[in-house]
Order: C-alpha cells, then structure tokens, then sequence
C-alpha cells in the first residue's frame, strides 16, 4: 500500500469565486496539522486544548485563545498535546483581501504584508488585548460562513479585514536589508524539508541549499528553530510517523521506512524520546 506524506497542500476550497475555507481539527478525527505550506493565508484559532505549533522556523506551546497568523508560503504545522485538544483553520486567498488599487488601502497595508515589507506577529496570546478582539471577529467569521445568509460573503471579507487591522497594529517594518538578505537564510532547507523530511540529508547538502557554508549553516540553524538539523528532521519525521500510526493502516516497520528509517531500533528509540512510548505502544493505545 503506498502512502502519502506531507507535502505542498493543495487546500479545498468550495467555490474558487469566494476563496476562503475554514477547517475544524479535532479528536477523534485526525486533528494533526502536518508540516506543509499552501499560497493563501491562514489564521488558527485554538479553540481548546494546546498545540505544539511551528511557523516558519519558530515553534511555540499554544492554548485557548492563542492565535496564529500564517502568511502566504510559510511552512507551518500543529500538533495536539491532549486529546481533547481543537483548533480551527481559516483559511482564505489574498484576492479577498485586496481591492485592486481603488484606495490607499492595498498599497499601505496589503501589498507590504504580501511582500514581507512589515512584519505582522505571528503569534498572538490570549491575554493580549488584541488578542480578544481579533479571536471575536474571527468567530463571527466563522459562524456566518458556516450558516451562510444572504450577504454573507461581505461580512466575512469585512471580518478578515478587521482582523488583519487589528493585526497591524503589531506590525513592524521589516528593515531593507533584512528585506533583501537571501544569504544567511535557512527558509530555503526549511522549505525543502517540508517535502522531503523522509530523504537523508547531510548537513553540506543543507547548506549548499541555503547557499552557506556548513559552520554557518549550523549556526543559523541552531539559532532558528533550537536544534540541530538531526533533532529536527527526527522531529519531523516522527509528527509524520504519529499520523500515519493514528491511521491505523499501517504496520510499525511500513511507517519507520516510511518516513525516512532504515533501522527500526533506531526509529523506536527516537519515537520513544520524543513521545515517551514506543511505536507499538502508541499504535495500541490511539
């Protein structure tokens, strides 16, 4: 049986005239977010629970009320700490948010965020002022999409700019030499990584793809995401392995070649590092 890894997602989205698609990921469905990236934005909403959340290189430990913004192409992903634990993706194109120029409104605010000109925050906490204003506005977003009265799609462009607003008021503007510094980057790997986790790859190859020098790759790295490139390929590719587990359709030793293990008592060893159970422990009891 042949199985599918995380890679590009292609999302589903109902009607290509009104892009935008909200998803509510929760137990017993698979209520994993593996590491992927798409061309529209996204805000998450933790609803309950907590996720173990990765944007771009950073990883935070959300909970209720937290709230993350993903802008277009960034690699993202979230993963349950609990069972009981939920989120809800909204998920939308830039074409909802744009007006083609008729006011001031796409040049000082869309096309700078588009274009990483500023800085919006990526992590919003639910005790920040912001925080509650964006998270109700986005619930109504919700809500109304979900019903879909008459007039609907007008309120929920209106939402998702309110929400962006309201997110601007965070928002700093990225530097020009920030702006144009592809040398010293480790988006690129980060990229790679995110459809090919399961392949080996050295730490020369890693930075020859980021067009640096292996020192300086490690450095970088190490910096960005807080570990080495090791942890953090095993870190992939063991979310990926729980995924697949929760499936139930595949043995242990499908799953460990699967996602990139050639030794089995390695995979196990790692496995059980990182999710305090062996494999089979964890298949029997999810």
């Amino acid at each position: 049986m042949e199985i599918t890894l995380s890679k590009k997602e292609h999302t589903v989205i109902p009607d290509q005239t009104f892009p935008i698609n909200i998803f509510h990921i929760h137990y017993p469905d698979p209520h994993i977010i593996p590491l992927h990236w798409h061309e529209h934005l996204e805000w998450i909403v933790i609803a309950k629970g907590s996720f173990r959340v990765q944007v771009g290189s950073t990883f935070q430990d959300l909970h209720e009320g937290d709230l993350i913004f993903v802008n277009t192409k960034q690699i993202h992903s979230a993963f349950p700490e609990s069972k009981d634990s939920e989120l809800y993706a909204i998920v939308f194109n830039e074409s909802l948010i744009r007006n083609t120029g008729l006011d001031n409104t796409e040049k000082k605010y869309i096309l700078p965020l588009l274009s990483n000109d500023v800085s919006v925050p990526t992590y919003f906490k639910a005790n920040e002022p912001q925080s509650l204003i964006i998270e109700n506005c986005l619930m109504k977003l919700r809500d109304v999409y979900s019903e879909k009265p008459y007039g609907y799609e007008l309120i929920v462009k209106a939402r998702l700019l309110e929400s962006i607003g309201y997110a601007f008021q965070k928002a700093e503007e990225m530097p020009l030499r920030k702006r144009n510094q592809d040398k010293g980057s480790i988006d690129p790997v980060l990229v790679h990584l995110s459809n090919h986790f399961h392949e080996p790859l050295s730490v020369k190859q890693a930075a020859s793809i980021c067009c640096i020098s292996p020192n300086y790759f490690c450095y970088l790295f190490k910096r960005a995401t807080g570990k080495t490139l090791t942890e953090y390929m095993n870190m992939l590719r063991i979310h990926e392995a729980e995924r697949l587990l929760r499936t139930h359709h595949y043995t242990v030793q499908q799953v460990a070649f699967t996602v990139g293990y050639t030794n089995l008592t390695y995979f196990g060893r790692v496995f059980r590092k990182l999710k305090n159970a062996s494999p089979s422990e964890f298949l029997k009891n999810n």
